[in-house]
């Protein structure tokens, strides 16, 4: 992940005169009003607290270059899969189809000065990519290009490719949405220089990253539910059924 920083600066000058204060003596505070002051601190003002902002969200995405593998034999993509948990015992494969899942989080942010002199840090943009890395199809390098078997494997490895798809555009709108109702949850960062903004910005990027990785990883749950779909022997069997007979 990156930190993105566009950062400006607003000064706030205020000239304060102080009045000569009068001569007449003060009246002292009693020992019980000492107690009570002592006893109940004023709450801590933000100095931030003041400012109005909305961070606005850039959620981006992509399907990633498909590319495709005759890399390794029937045994070799078996042993690849199960490295994977997504062949049964018993299971052989004949093509496999792997796609990662990338995303991360960046902040726009501007600084503004505070009536305490101190710097405020705002997230003004909030970039997000959920997307995939690198999908690629594995066939069994020992198939002929135009057998049966070799079209049956292509045909149920795009199913997996197109269960992907329609899954990511299913579920960035309602990512989008998620992110948009916490934008502001993540309060700015007051700092006593221009010199921490960097790590006022790295700690507000930590706080959307947290919010922002459970709906991932039910984003990534969900696909892989969905995959198994297609990867269990009764489908196998349906589909072995196909090529039965034929060259």
């Amino acid at each position: 992940m990156k930190n993105l920083y566009l950062t400006s600066l607003f000064c706030i000058c205020a000239l304060i005169n102080r009045a000569e204060a009068a001569e007449a003596p003060l009246a002292q505070p009693s020992a019980v009003e000492e107690k009570t002051a002592a006893a109940e601190p004023a709450p801590a003002v933000d100095p931030c607290g003041g400012f109005n902002y909305t961070p606005r969200l850039n959620l981006t995405t992509s399907y990633g270059k498909l590319r495709y593998s005759r890399d390794f034999d029937r045994a070799g993509l078996t042993e690849l899969s199960r490295r994977y948990g997504l062949t049964e015992e018993g299971m052989y494969a004949s093509g496999l189809s792997l796609i990662g899942v990338d995303w991360s989080v960046s902040l726009n942010t501007v600084a503004r000065a505070a009536p305490d002199d101190t710097v405020c840090i705002f997230p003004t943009g909030v970039n997000v990519f959920i997307g995939f890395r690198e999908p690629t199809v594995f066939l069994d390098k020992a198939m002929a290009e135009n057998s049966c078997l070799y079209q049956q494997v292509l045909r149920h490895e795009r199913q997996h490719l197109q269960v992907s798809v329609a899954a990511l555009e299913y579920f960035l709108p309602r990512i989008r949405r998620q992110i948009t109702g916490f934008l502001q949850n993540v309060r700015p960062r007051n700092v006593a220089g221009l010199s921490a903004t960097d790590a006022a910005t790295a700690a507000m990027n930590g706080e959307y990253v947290a919010l922002i990785r459970p709906l991932v990883d039910s984003f990534k749950a969900t696909l892989l539910y969905e995959q198994k779909k297609l990867d269990n022997t009764e489908n196998y069997r349906r589909e072995s059924a196909i090529c039965r007979g034929r060259p």
